[in-house]
Order: structure tokens, then C-alpha cells, then sequence
């Protein structure tokens, strides 16, 4: 596996906030997209936790849409995506449907 590809496994994120929520309670967002061993824990987690399922990315689908998010982040004048363009990347990286705001 080099730099360029996504890494190998049966691991998944799960986004538990839809993206169009997420600067309600940013904290609580960005604290509840989280890696699993697979999807059976992300379900017993739900379970044991009462949470309703969100989004579940596998390795590549979470790699493809990191890979470029922050670009430009350290420099000095850089600002975050507007709706639009954040709609338009989250598209070009596989992401689709309402918990995207698409």
C-alpha cells in the first residue's frame, strides 16, 4: 500500500450527525464520527448507546473524502468550504443523499 491509496481492512466510520447539523454542536458531532471494526459494532454500539444510525463509510469511501478536505488549512488566509463547494466535493468523492446535504 503506498501514500496514494487507501489502506486495506474490514474497518468503518460512522458519521452519526448529517452534515447539515453539524455546527448545532460541533463537539458532539466531530466526537461521534468514529471508527469501528466493522459494521456489527457500529450496530452494537448504536445499540448500546441509543443512538440512531447515520453514515457508515468503508476505508476507502473515509479515505477519498480526507484526502483532500483540508488542503490549504495551515496557510494563512484559508477558509473553510462554503455549502456549495463542500456539496461539490462531498459528490466527486462518492458521497451521496440528505446526510451529505445533497
Amino acid at each position: 500500500m503506498g501514500v496514494d491509496e487507501p489502506p486495506k481492512g474490514d474497518e468503518v466510520a460512522h458519521f452519526l450527525v448529517p452534515i447539515t447539523m453539524l455546527w448545532d454542536d460541533v463537539v458532539h458531532a466531530c466526537g461521534n464520527q468514529r471508527l469501528f471494526c466493522d459494521e456489527g459494532c457500529v450496530d452494537h454500539w448504536l445499540a448500546r448507546t441509543g443512538q440512531t444510525r447515520g453514515y457508515v463509510l468503508d476505508l476507502t469511501k473515509l479515505w477519498r473524502l480526507a484526502e483532500h478536505w483540508y488542503e490549504g488549512r495551515m496557510h494563512r488566509g484559508y477558509e473553510r468550504r462554503d455549502p456549495a463547494s463542500a456539496a461539490t466535493y462531498f459528490t466527486s468523492v462518492g458521497l451521496q443523499g440528505r446526510f451529505w446535504g445533497l
